[in-house]
């Protein structure tokens, strides 16, 4: 018997419709958060993501982790499930959820709900980083400075597990992005680069004027930059080697 025809794809005005109703009914579960009825929400987000709703994906996925509060009897809402959480990131992301690329770069990095890959925990921290996220900037610069532990597994076998070349030019260029975007630790950092001369020209002034608003923002790592700075200017390159910032 002849094969039967492949079905025809739903016409345009069919897709924009079904587009309008997956966030129209993401907006209401949103709602039911802000109302406290956080069970009903959940049910919201799952329903808009089932219909294609990359904010609802991204809030099923944060229901799955846990980090949506918890009911009566102080248990989540739902049951903690990493790998439903991190296909829920995933599909956000795939769809260009800034932040649903943030947390799956994180569930690569660390192996939750996916094996880990640092590979593929610093492409969706790239991918977030150009879809304007600005903790993916950051992220992104930590993995490149040459001055913070390496994203990965030095001397693994696996190319996955491989750590992510360091590159204090580019780190700066992502640190410069967080900046700009208004992420204080990034001000800390660049400015580590710029007094040590890590892939920039050494600028004390302008490491110390970094240091100073970052300070302003409440970052104490900064504190610490400026004391040294000023009182033991010649040993905080060397102590930079080890300094650490999460």
């Amino acid at each position: 018997p002849p094969h039967a025809p492949p079905p025809s794809p739903p016409p345009p005005a069919a897709n924009e419709r079904a587009e309008a109703d997956a966030e129209q009914a993401f907006e209401q579960a949103l709602a039911q958060m802000d109302a406290g009825r956080v069970g009903d929400a959940i049910d919201g987000f799952a329903s808009a993501a089932r219909a294609g709703s990359a904010g609802a994906n991204f809030f099923l996925g944060l229901a799955y982790d846990g980090l949506l509060g918890e009911n009566a009897l102080g248990e989540p809402h739902v049951e903690v499930d990493p790998s439903a959480a991190a296909r829920c990131y995933q599909r956000a992301a795939e769809a260009g959820h800034a932040e649903a690329m943030l947390n799956l770069s994180l569930c690569f990095r660390n192996g939750e709900g996916v094996d880990r890959s640092a590979r593929a925990a610093f492409q969706w921290t790239e991918r977030g980083a150009a879809a304007g996220c600005e903790r993916s900037m950051f992220n992104a610069g930590v993995a490149l400075d040459p001055l913070h532990p390496p994203w990965g597994s030095p001397g693994a076998a696996e190319a996955e597990l491989q750590p992510i070349s360091k590159d204090g030019k580019r780190a700066a260029g992502y640190y410069r992005d967080a900046v700009d975007a208004g992420h204080a630790k990034a001000m800390v950092n660049l400015g580590i680069l710029l007094y040590t001369g890590t892939g920039v020209e050494k600028d004390a002034a302008a490491a110390a004027e970094l240091w100073r608003a970052a300070l302003e923002e409440g970052v104490q790592q900064a504190d610490f930059c400026l004391k040294n700075m000023e009182e033991r200017p010649g040993e905080l390159t060397n102590m930079f080697e080890n300094h650490q910032q999460s």
